[in-house]
């Protein structure tokens, strides 16, 4: 071994008198100072619990408040003892205010808190909120402080902890906060409440009969503390030293677990998670220098399997040792203090079980090792594949050799074997990219050879021991990428010679050559370190092949698809239901391949829309514009859902639509009969039912403004700058036949009106209330009131009067002239009405 630096001796010897001295003032303390050591050494943080009068914050004052800074002979120290009111600033340091009214920002001044020193002395931490104890628990496990985008680290080496609780009351209280407690600090320590040795007891009583207080002179810096920390860093823990700590944890885990459900209120001190494990690498290379310290000076800086033994105290709740806990247990009256003694006891003991199994079981490390990782079988797999290559066990067998190597047996003797295992696979492979695109009738090969090819790149990548021949895989292997895109282009071009392709099978191919090129392209990023030229120019083939591979496969769907049509006799919407799903899939199959690749969907739908369209729209009966309309909506909606350009195909439909309005125009120019109504009619109501009976129910009132309303739904499919969808002819036959019956309609009611007043006295002649009682009651029976008022018919009429005289021409005129005339009879009407009811209101 190679002699330790004067300074180092000097620091080791202060460390064993500092805390040798503090041994003697305080008795059957041993455990504590163990786990105050070790938490010192490896910059981590102790819990001491226990009942009041214990010395448990005179050790904590006495330890950390006399470990003292060279340069300025004061200890780098924050104390501080909680209680339900501290809050977070108390501790971290207090609200910068100067930046807080400058800036707004929040930030500390964490220099005045506990993570400006070295060491921090918590007084009765279980006093404190628990929303308090878990920020600080971060912080300290961190050793850092993060409030918004700002991160400020902390010196916090070591933290001490303490509480008049017991672990039981903290578990009652809050247990997620004690396993969080378990999880981020390394010791946790029971002091008793009495001593196990009547002596101990005796000593103290005799040390204060006079008032003495302990005399503690020694000293110890925090650059002595510093010297023996950075020893801790270089402790070397063997690879099977290693095993034993992961070998302890498990199986300590799995004993307190038994003893979980054996006794229901126990709960073990220390939570295992990947986290403590860590942590108790650390606190066995603290023991290595411990040891090294008190026992054995010469001793090399590397853990055996002896030290493990340390682990008692990380894993454990500390406490008196077994012959004392036995003792105290004798006398024990607090039924509280008992049960925490229990748990020592039993920890303890299982500690032993396990540690005793674990070094028997270290024994035979290697063999096990051996047969864990099963190098024989490996070797024989990877030598198989060379004669014979399959894909998916060359990619199960190099994923499992990487697993194995990577960081490796514990045991060197063990990677020799796997290493030539290794090797055969990369042979192997070499071999199989040799072969090329032919080799054994492979072909192409597909996913699953490109995919074996990259999980043994990332094998010969990983293993130090393959690197040497890491380029020249890395070529080979590009060669064959070059060949592969090559037959994926060719798979795709060769189409066009297959007879019977459906556009199904094309949308599968399109999917797999996809897959294809996209792991060509993985795998080529693969070889970025071991042939970077050749890693461009596969990127650059890459595009090349995807346009070649759309451009086919685009030319044969053209092809099987009207082949399609020719073959089929469907139900137009079924045809162009059915087809827009096939060739969705079939263009989202070639978008994938190349993103510019869009249209060949509405390409090919666009005859088939078209020839629905017409079917639909030539075959719809209808007898008012407002139905054929809706119809032309739904055959709209069908279009849009199905992928089809709307404006393109009613554009080619615009023939089709305008025959059937136009149609529809003549069959409303027909003649309707309209004789002047009898004397008789106009004064029993008869008149007014042959009004509603004829003209309502064969009227074509508002049928041009369905037609417009249909232009307007029609008129995107010519452009903006298009004045209109439906032609002007259209508009004006809908239009004379709407005016013609309107025309019709206002000669009849003018009859009817002046035969009404004609037969009616005038209003001038009631001179009698009850005359004009009765000529209000005549009229109401003619019931031209109500078609007038209630039904509204004359300003009905008039609306449709307004739409037809802003057309154009003689036929607008018409539409005017004939709105003057509807004009005169609601004015008759009103003029007659008035003065025949201001007759019968007067006095």
């Amino acid at each position: 071994m190679q002699a330790q630096p004067s300074s180092y001796v000097q620091a080791a010897r202060a460390f064993r008198h500092f805390f040798g001295e503090l041994r003697e003032a305080y008795l059957e303390r041993e455990t504590l100072f163990t786990q105050l050591e070790l938490a010192l050494l490896g910059r981590e943080h102790v819990l001491v619990v226990g009942p009041p009068g214990t010395a448990k914050s005179a050790i904590a004052s006495a330890v950390l408040g006399r470990i003292v800074d060279e340069r300025t002979g004061l200890p780098s120290l924050f104390s501080k003892q909680l209680a339900e009111s501290t809050v977070q600033t108390d501790l971290i340091g207090p609200v910068d205010f100067k930046v807080l009214t400058e800036t707004g920002r929040t930030e500390y001044l964490t220099d005045e808190g506990m993570l400006g020193a070295e060491h921090a002395f918590l007084d009765e931490v279980f006093d404190g909120r628990d929303m308090l104890l878990r920020s600080i628990l971060n912080v300290l496990y961190e050793r850092e402080l993060k409030h918004g985008r700002r991160v400020t680290a902390g010196r916090t080496e070591c933290v001490v902890m303490t509480s008049n609780r017991y672990l039981s009351e903290v578990l009652a209280r809050s247990p997620e906060l004690l396993l969080a407690f378990a999880d981020r600090l390394s010791f946790i320590c029971f002091v008793p409440k009495s001593f196990a040795r009547r002596e101990s007891r005796a000593a103290m009583l005799q040390r204060y009969s006079h008032g003495a207080r302990p005399d503690l002179r020694a000293q110890l810096s925090l650059q002595q503390v510093d010297l023996l920390q950075d020893a801790v860093t270089k402790v070397v823990v063997p690879s099977h030293v290693m095993e034993g700590v992961e070998l302890l944890a498990d199986s300590l885990e799995r004993a307190l677990a038994v003893q979980v459900s054996k006794l229901p209120d126990y709960v073990p001190t220390k939570y295992f998670s990947q986290r403590s494990v860590v942590k108790a690498l650390w606190a066995l290379k603290a023991a290595v220098v411990r040891d090294q310290i008190y026992r054995r000076p010469d001793r090399p800086l590397e853990a055996t399997v002896e030290d493990l033994d340390a682990l008692r105290w990380f894993f454990l709740l500390g406490g008196p040792p077994a012959g004392e806990t036995e003792a105290l247990l004798k006398a024990v009256v607090d039924p509280r203090e008992r049960a925490q003694l229990e748990i020592v006891r039993l920890e303890q003991r299982a500690f032993d079980e396990s540690l005793a199994k674990v070094r028997q079981d270290l024994g035979g490390g290697v063999e096990r090792e051996a047969q864990a990782f099963a190098s024989s079988e490996e070797v024989g797999a990877a030598e198989s594949l060379g004669r014979n290559w399959q894909p998916a066990l060359v990619s199960s067998t190099a994923r499992s050799l990487l697993t194995k190597l990577v960081p490796g047996p514990r045991h060197a003797q063990n990677r020799a074997p796997l290493v030539a295992a290794a090797r055969a696979l990369v042979a192997a492979q070499e071999q199989r990219l040799a072969r090329g695109m032919a080799g054994h009738g492979e072909g192409r090969g597909g996913i699953a050879l490109l995919s074996s090819f990259g999980d043994v790149l990332a094998l010969c990548q990983g293993v130090p021991e393959l690197r040497p021949g890491h380029a020249h895989l890395c070529e080979a292997t590009a060669r064959f990428l070059e060949g592969a895109q090559e037959m994926i282009a060719l798979s795709a071009e060769s189409v066009d010679f297959e007879d019977g392709l459906k556009l199904e099978s094309l949308v599968g191919l399109a999917d797999n050559l996809e897959e294809e090129l996209s792991q060509t392209v993985e795998l080529a990023g693969l070889l970025a370190e071991g042939a970077p030229t050749a890693l461009e120019r596969l990127r650059a083939s890459e595009r090349a092949v995807r346009s070649r591979v759309v451009a086919a496969l685009r030319r044969r769907a053209v092809f099987a698809f009207q082949g399609s049509l020719a073959r089929g006799r469907r139900e137009p919407l079924e045809a162009l239901s059915v087809d827009s799903r096939r060739l969705s899939q079939l263009e989202a199959s070639l978008a994938a391949l190349d993103p510019t690749q869009q249209g060949l969907k509405q390409e090919l739908l666009l005859p088939l829309g078209i020839a629905y369209a017409r079917e639909a729209l030539s075959s719809t009966p209808f007898e008012r514009i407002e139905q054929y309309g809706r119809a032309v909506q739904s055959v709209a909606e069908n279009l849009r859902r199905e992928g089809v350009p709307v404006e393109a195909v009613f554009t080619e439909c615009r023939e089709v639509i305008e025959s059937r309005l136009r149609e529809h125009a003549r069959r409303l120019s027909r003649e309707v009969s309209s004789p002047p109504p009898a004397a008789m009619s106009v004064l029993n109501g008869d008149a007014y039912v042959f009004y509603r009976g004829e003209f309502a129910a064969n009227a074509p009132d508002g049928e041009l403004a369905a037609l417009l309303g249909l232009d307007g739904q029609l008129s995107p499919s010519r452009g903006i700058a298009a004045p209109g969808f439906l032609s002007e002819a259209v508009r004006a036959a809908v239009a004379h036949a709407e005016l013609s019956f309107v025309q019709t309609r206002v000669k009849y009611l003018r009859s009817w009106l002046t035969q009404l007043l004609t037969a009616l006295p005038p209003p001038e002649s009631l001179t009698e209330r009850s005359e004009a009682e009765r000529t209000v009651d005549r009229l109401v029976r003619s019931r031209f009131p109500m078609l007038a008022l209630k039904e509204g018919e004359l300003v009905r009429l008039r609306g449709v009067l307004a739409l037809l005289g802003s057309m154009p021409g003689d036929l607008g005129e018409g539409a005017r002239r004939l709105e003057q005339q509807l004009r005169g009879i609601d004015e008759d009407f009103g003029r007659f009405s008035r003065q025949v009811l201001e007759r019968r209101a007067a006095p």
